[in-house]
């Protein structure tokens, strides 16, 4: 009985020391919500949105194309959200974001009550909508006309704008294209036609403006691009020279920049984080291979142009540009190994524009907006469709 209470007086007095050491230590909440995410409208089939094929072998090949309702004459950014398989793309025609099934190639349905092609008479605050993105709580942030960042619920039916946010004055140009930190749930608007041309760092949780920075060195604004493993955002600057910003989120402030040897600028255009901490960034005409942590180039592509938008599928480890191929001046989908680095093809694509990929069957999307004059060839045409605007889709098939 003697050596069971010392025991039992054992376990108190231990049981008593570790009440006071926790007692000091501080006592943080958790306190966890569950996001109710709706599928829209169509359900993809056949190919799950997260399902992913081995690495094709075979070159990529022009299959097919998606008509657009109305058609449209000008877009910017195209974006394919992978949990969901769904495809947005800015459509200024239509005022609206055109969301298609990237599973199925069809058209899925339309988000209007964007500025549009004009922004607001006599200011100069430019079209919209331009950038686009969706966060995983299936909120798309649109970068639109009169310096406006739209947010849009995809959970209502129909998705509808629920917050308008200012990012810029009367005079400070479109809101264009946006990056989306995870970790702060930030989205970051870049205001390109601005004097000076300014980021704006926005909250995805309240709507509102958290900070600004003002970059008095550049001539425009690109891409913003979340690198995960930095945390840090990567933001093409056109400049004399151009170069890639990298920001800090939390200080709100650039800590490095990287500038391309050989390339004066001032153009500076599309940037997209690949694997082993690469990125595909386009300037001065061209593509290059860059190394995200130090800034050092890797290697330049000279087979197909820079073009604007590009893009890194997952799915294929394949790189995407649409671009001017150098040896015949036609526009063409200029395709580049992800493991490599190396050029891998170009694929005539007359009239598209801004590449965007689905890994759960590797379709790669590009616009191809209706011309100002009538043209013999575009991919619309190739397909038996009217050239008043399509969806043009490639594929390993």
């Amino acid at each position: 009985m003697k050596s069971r209470s010392k025991f039992i007086f054992g376990l108190a007095v231990v049981g008593f020391l570790a009440v006071v050491v926790r007692a000091q230590e501080p006592l943080t909440p958790i306190q966890i919500e569950p996001i109710q995410v709706q599928p829209i409208d169509v359900q993809p089939a056949e190919i799950s949105a997260l399902s992913r094929p081995d690495p094709p072998a075979g070159p990529v090949n022009l299959i097919g194309a998606i008509p657009v309702p109305g058609g449209f004459a000008s877009s910017d950014i195209l974006w394919v959200d992978q949990p969901s398989g769904r495809l947005f793309v800015t459509d200024r025609t239509n005022r609206a974001i055109d969301i298609f099934d990237a599973v199925n190639d069809v058209f899925v349905t339309r988000v209007t009550g964007f500025v549009g092609p004009n922004g607001a008479p006599g200011v100069t605050n430019g079209p919209g909508p331009n950038g686009v993105l969706v966060t995983p709580d299936n909120i798309m942030f649109v970068g639109d006309g009169n310096s406006l960042l739209q947010a849009v619920d995809l959970n209502l039916s129909p998705p509808q704008i629920t917050h308008t946010i200012s990012v810029g004055g009367p005079t400070d140009g479109r809101a264009d294209e946006l990056g989306y930190d995870p970790i702060e749930r930030v989205v970051l608007v870049a205001n390109n036609a601005s004097v000076p041309p300014h980021l704006t760092f926005v909250s995805a949780d309240t709507y509102r403006v958290l900070g600004q920075i003002t970059l008095s060195d550049a001539t425009g604004l690109e891409q913003p691009w979340w690198d995960a493993q930095l945390h840090r955002f990567l933001v093409t600057v056109p400049a004399t020279p151009p170069y890639v910003a990298v920001i800090d989120p939390r200080s709100m402030r650039v800590r490095k920049k990287y500038t391309i040897p050989g390339c004066p600028g001032p153009n500076m255009n599309g940037i997209i984080l690949g694997p082993f901490q690469r990125m595909l960034v386009s300037a001065c005409g061209s593509p290059y291979i860059m190394n995200a942590i130090d800034g050092h180039v890797i290697k330049m592509i000279t087979q197909v142009g820079g073009g604007d938008e590009v893009w890194y599928n997952a799915g294929d480890n394949r790189y995407y540009v649409t671009a001017a191929d150098p040896a015949t001046g036609q526009t063409v989908l200029g395709v580049i190994d992800g493991e490599t680095s190396a050029w891998i093809q170009n694929v005539p694509a007359p009239g598209a524009r801004n590449p965007s990929a689905f890994v759960g069957n590797n379709h790669i999307f590009a616009a191809v907006a209706a011309p100002a004059a009538p043209r013999t060839a575009s991919v619309c045409l190739q397909f038996g469709l009217p050239d008043t605007g399509c969806i043009a889709v490639f594929s390993h098939n």
